[in-house]
């Protein structure tokens, strides 16, 4: 009996292993992508310039050039200014720690939130899982970004109340994906073996089932970083996010948004900015997708 009751064990931890080790082969694999390589170097220069933006950029964001005003981009002002003569790319170097700053805390709300349930409701299943999911499908019952307008009106426009209304908005759609593929580690072999000897439910969760969902979890936690930042920028648009001068891109769309006829670098910069970081992450989302999944995978 000793011996039946070992091997089970052994099994399920030779599995993991097997399953580690053939994610850091995927993961080299997909540094051979050309998309893939592309995506990761430019979120890598963006997150640099989000650190050192601040430091590199040429002018004071918030300090008005009062001969100025709505200037081209020129010499001085390479990306031109804004109505009261603000250097537009120094507030888009300052925007994007900012913007990439509130998504990324977003996104480890809905991380946090979302795994925690979705693990839970899909391992211990019964009472516990048609209560949690009917939750869910409460929040889910309106558009995500529907429910962050909601949110953030109730708590007040702030940069801290956008971070907090994307992470409870997206929440729900992420924990709905956990559980699903929750429930399919939850009947392999390998838990089984585990639980028939007695592991506590602890154990199973953390060395078990959240290690062999972390495919799951990486790629759509990076799928839902894109969906964020331009959830991030919808409510600064609307003046829900981040408050005049915080240099936010989103911010500064709606503040350009009035002079598009005779000012277009007003929109034009930051739509790009926006457009080329969300692009990356998804491309990057993309070619994690298709390592992970054999069903998808380029040969």
């Amino acid at each position: 009996m000793d011996n039946g009751s070992a091997a089970p064990s052994v099994h399920a931890g030779s599995e993991t292993k097997g399953n580690a080790s053939e994610r850091l082969g995927l993961l080299s694999r997909v540094m051979h992508r050309k998309s893939a390589r592309f995506s990761f170097i430019s979120l890598l220069v963006i997150a640099v310039i989000g650190i050192i933006g601040p430091w590199i950029a040429p002018h004071d964001p918030a300090k008005s050039y009062y001969d100025a005003f709505l200037q081209g981009p020129s010499a001085r002002h390479w990306l031109g200014t804004d109505v009261i003569g603000r250097d537009v790319a120094s507030r888009i170097l300052y925007g994007a720690r900012i913007t990439i700053t509130v998504a990324l805390m977003a996104v480890g709300i809905t991380f946090t939130a979302g795994t925690l349930i979705g693990v839970i409701s899909g391992y211990i299943g019964g009472l516990v899982d048609k209560i949690l999911m009917r939750l869910t499908d409460i929040l889910l019952a309106l558009p995500a970004i529907v429910l962050a307008f909601s949110i953030v009106a109730v708590l007040g426009p702030s940069l801290n109340n956008a971070m907090i209304a994307i992470g409870i908005a997206s929440f729900p759609g992420f924990a709905r994906i956990v559980r699903g593929a929750t429930l399919v580690v939850k009947s392999a072999g390998y838990v089984e073996a585990s639980r028939s000897i007695g592991s506590p439910h602890w154990r199973i969760i953390l060395f078990q089932i959240i290690p062999n969902i972390s495919n799951v979890l990486i790629v759509y936690t990076t799928l839902f970083m894109g969906t964020a930042i331009l959830e991030t920028a919808a409510l600064g648009f609307i003046g829900l996010g981040a408050q005049p001068p915080t240099p936010e891109w989103g911010t500064m769309l709606s503040e350009g948004k009035d002079y598009l006829d005779h000012a277009w670098w007003l929109v034009l910069f930051p739509g790009l900015a926006i457009t080329f970081v969300v692009f990356s992450v998804m491309m990057l989302g993309d070619a994690l997708r298709d390592m992970f999944d054999p069903k998808t995978e380029v040969k």
